[in-house]
């Protein structure tokens, strides 16, 4: 061994400058050769190494380690050919080529198993088509992203928009459980108070005939008189804003009514204010009440006067239109359908948004003190929403208002509206059953019947109005019946006792209509009604005029 290793570094050897004949050329080639290759065989490690540290993430199972080794040894053989050109240490090149061919088998080792892993290794054109793949799932992927952000962002428009239908739908019911219970506490008022105001001109006008010759004590008579028909005035309004009104509806064509009140519309609105109206060709009918119709104009009227102080222009409208179920579900309480839309517009001050919200409350009113009672938009809203309609405002300040009233249309012809003939029939002896549980004016209603010399049979109730008439022998022409009382009210005990009696006639009395009869507020065309309160005079005409009517 220890002669191995001593004869290892010998130059008893022959060296290859002797193979090469010295030839320089072919000497230099060789050795520079050898050089060059040992270089490469170098770096190539260097870089190799340098990739698997940088890769760490790769797994390369020890493949560029033996790689590495393998080439190094490679290049160390040919530094060891350039070296042996001038030094014969020929068995340190063979040491060298034994370490080169360990590595080269230990390569072969690793490389084996990995050659079928390799050969199913996509080739070039195969990723291409994986990648291209890939970009398409990509880009389908990023198309189902934006339908999926799209479809959120509507999601979200939609749930906000019905939240904002919603909200304004509750705002409405609040509005209008507010309006109802308003109305049944003005209505129950205006009913009470009609009683009093019925006790108080009756007898206001029997007084002002036993003082006709009494001037001075005659005037203060007048004055209570005039204050009592301003508070009949007041009652009226608070009936037509609670809704409890009552209206003898008929066919009604608007423009009709818009024609016959044109003339007292330009004495109401004064000089300064120009009247337009452009009124639809062949307008549907409309089932109301004239004179209510009547009043909303003239109320609306009045507010867009009072709106334009230094004058302007007031416009009223008609047309048939069409609402919509998206409409209907919008605003509470109104029904899909043809309608027939009334709009009256002004050239005024405007609202602000504030003002609008409120218009329709009871007693609100933006006008000075003493110059507005805040009823009339409140009777205009309770009107509509008696006849099934719906109203809406538009406004902004400075731009002028428009209110727009739909009525339902209804499919019959229109009547024409006419004063109607009473028969003037003079007072004879007929009998009369009044039934009123009001003490006062019961007692008043008889002595107004009586000096008239009509036979008058009382009752406080239905029971007693049945027991009066099964013990009365004689005929009971008219039945005076007041529409609410406690137990059975006016209209039950007319059918139970005109049934007994056919040829009575009925003749129906209140300050208040919420009976089985007229429990929508309306009466049928061919029902009598007197309305609280009412002088002797006005009592005496209607009786006269139901006894007269042919049955």
């Amino acid at each position: 061994m220890v002669d191995f290793f001593r004869e290892l570094f010998s130059t008893n050897f022959m060296p290859h400058g002797m193979c090469y004949l010295w030839d320089p050329g072919v000497l230099w080639l060789n050795v520079l050769s050898d050089v060059a290759t040992a270089a490469a065989y170098y770096a190539i490690p260097i870089l190799l190494f340098r990739f698997a540290r940088q890769r760490r993430d790769v797994s390369f199972q020890g493949i560029f380690l033996a790689f590495g080794v393998f080439i190094l040894a490679c290049g160390t053989t040919h530094l060891m050919e350039a070296i042996t050109v001038w030094t014969p240490v020929y068995r340190v090149e063979g040491l060298v080529k034994a370490v080169t061919a360990m590595a080269s088998i230990a390569t072969f080792a690793i490389l084996a198993p990995m050659v079928p892993q390799l050969v199913k290794l996509p080739s070039p054109a195969q990723l291409a088509q994986v990648n291209q793949r890939l970009a398409g799932e990509i880009e389908e992927r990023r198309a189902a992203e934006d339908a999926v952000r799209r479809s959120n962002e509507e999601l979200e428009e939609r749930v906000a928009r019905r939240t904002a239908e919603r909200e304004a739908l509750q705002s409405q019911l609040i509005h209008a459980q507010k309006m109802e219970a308003v109305g049944r506490l003005a209505g129950g008022v205006a009913h009470d108070f009609n009683n009093l105001l019925t006790v108080i001109l009756g007898y206001n006008e029997m007084l002002r005939e036993k003082l006709d010759g009494d001037t001075g004590n005659r005037e203060y008579a007048e004055e209570v008189h005039r204050a009592a028909q301003r508070a009949t005035d007041l009652t009226n309004q608070l009936l037509a804003f609670s809704r409890r009104q009552v209206a003898v509806p008929r066919l009604v064509d608007l423009n009709v009514t818009v024609r016959l009140i044109d003339k007292m519309l330009r004495r109401l609105i004064g000089e300064d204010v120009i009247l337009e109206m452009h009124l639809a060709e062949k307008l549907p009918p409309v089932k109301a009440d004239s004179s209510h119709i009547d009043q909303v104009i003239m109320n609306l009227a009045i507010n867009a006067r009072d709106a334009m102080p230094e004058g302007g222009r007031l416009l009223i409208e008609t047309a048939g239109t069409e609402l919509s179920g998206e409409y209907a579900a919008a605003h509470l309480g109104v029904q899909p359908g043809h309608y027939v839309m009334l709009a009256v517009s002004d050239t005024g001050v405007g609202m602000d948004d504030a003002t609008r919200a409120r218009i329709f409350e009871p007693f609100f009113t933006t006008k000075e003190l003493g110059k507005g009672t805040g009823l009339g938009l409140s009777i205009v809203y309770g009107i509509v929403k008696q006849n099934g309609g719906e109203i809406t405002v538009y406004s902004e300040p400075g731009r002028g208002t428009t209110f727009k009233i739909y009525l339902p249309v209804v499919e019959e012809e229109a009547e024409n509206r006419g004063a109607e003939a009473v028969a003037a029939i003079p007072a004879g002896g007929e009998t009369i059953l009044l039934v009123e549980d009001e003490e006062q004016v019961r007692s008043l209603v008889r002595t107004m019947l009586s000096r008239y010399g009509y036979t008058v049979l009382e009752a406080a109730d239905a029971g007693e109005a049945r027991r009066v008439a099964a013990q009365y022998s004689d005929p009971i022409h008219l039945l005076l019946t007041d529409v609410v009382m406690p137990g059975m009210g006016g209209g039950e005990l007319a059918r139970e006792l005109g049934a007994a009696r056919p040829g009575m006639r009925i003749l129906y009395m209140s300050g208040y209509t919420e009976n089985a009869i007229v429990r929508q507020a309306e009466l049928s065309p061919e029902m009598a009604f007197l309305p609280k309160p009412f002088t002797a005079e006005g009592l005496h005409g209607k009786v006269r005029d139901v006894l007269g009517r042919e049955r």
